[in-house]
């Protein structure tokens, strides 16, 4: 993987890191998100304006439609994980599973063969993921159950589904940036997510909520537009200098950086599972860098 390549990633998952805690500080996360896009649309597309334009390839037509579509799914099953579990437990399995359906999806639609130690990297990166999202206490006696805790609970199953929609959009992503140029369909995702969300976000009631969280966050909003739009241009930078499966196995390292924000900024607990899960996350992540896109 090229030195280029790696630095996007990291920066990639630490801005999607760095949102993330603005979601969770935030009191209507869905609002949040919403207006964060619609900002990063209209902000954005002035600049693409005066550069280089909003044009989408003819080829990338297709592959966007899909990937926007897994946009709003990954959107409504990481909203309903939220609303039944906890962001320690979502967030680390939605994308620490990503990378296993990424491997599968990538090996059948674009025929990415991977170097051994590609592969063992990934590997690790997923235990580490899970390692961190164990319990911070668990005792001796309740060994199995501490192992198995991230599993019993039904915001998992939403966390998996997501996990599933972010393989999926992020396939369909590395198809359209060899036809479009990647800062640009950066636009496009954000027009794709602001309109097929909106029905999402506007059905509840009452919706003079929606306007609150604008109103009362303001400066937050903006700060999340400008994080969600750095940090997709980022990815989808990197999907065009190396493999979709090393990107989205690289962006999971946004666990740890998350659990060291909640830690050092919340108060939250880090222990010595999430220095464990850290330490496997960067050994996984020194092999995907040295390994060949």
């Amino acid at each position: 993987m090229s030195l280029i390549a790696f630095a996007l990633i990291i920066l990639a998952a630490f801005l999607h890191a760095t949102w993330n805690l603005f979601a969770k500080v935030s009191k209507d996360m869905i609002a949040l998100m919403w207006w964060a896009t619609v900002l990063g649309v209209l902000g954005y597309g002035i600049w693409l304006l005066f550069g280089p334009g909003i044009y989408l390839a003819p080829a990338s037509l297709l592959p966007f439609l899909v990937s926007a579509v897994a946009e709003t799914g990954y959107f409504v099953t990481l909203v309903k994980g939220y609303s039944q579990g906890d962001l320690s437990l979502v967030y680390p399995i939605s994308r620490g599973s990503a990378p296993i359906f990424a491997v599968v999806l990538s090996a059948l639609v674009l025929s990415e063969k991977l170097p051994w130690f590609g592969y063992v990297g990934i590997g690790l990166m997923v235990i580490g993921i899970y390692v961190a999202s164990l319990p911070l206490r668990g005792g001796r006696r309740n060994l199995w159950g501490t192992m198995l805790a991230p599993f019993r609970n039904v915001a998992v199953g939403w966390s998996l589904a997501s996990a599933v929609f972010i393989a999926i959009y992020s396939v369909s992503d590395k198809i359209v940036v060899t036809a479009t140029p990647p800062l640009i369909y950066n636009w496009w995702v954000f027009v794709g997510n602001a309109i097929l969300w909106m029905p999402l976000v506007w059905h509840r009631f009452p919706s003079r909520r929606n306007f609150d969280e604008l109103r009362k966050n303001a400066l937050g909003v903006i700060a999340t537009s400008v994080m969600m739009v750095g940090a997709y241009a980022a990815a989808l930078v990197a999907l065009g200098l190396t493999s979709a499966s090393y990107v989205v196995a690289g962006r999971g390292l946004s666990v740890v950086i998350g659990a060291f924000f909640g830690s050092l900024m919340l108060k939250e607990g880090f222990g010595s599972t999430r220095i464990m899960g850290a330490t496997l996350m960067v050994v996984g992540l020194v092999l995907i860098a040295f390994a060949p896109a």
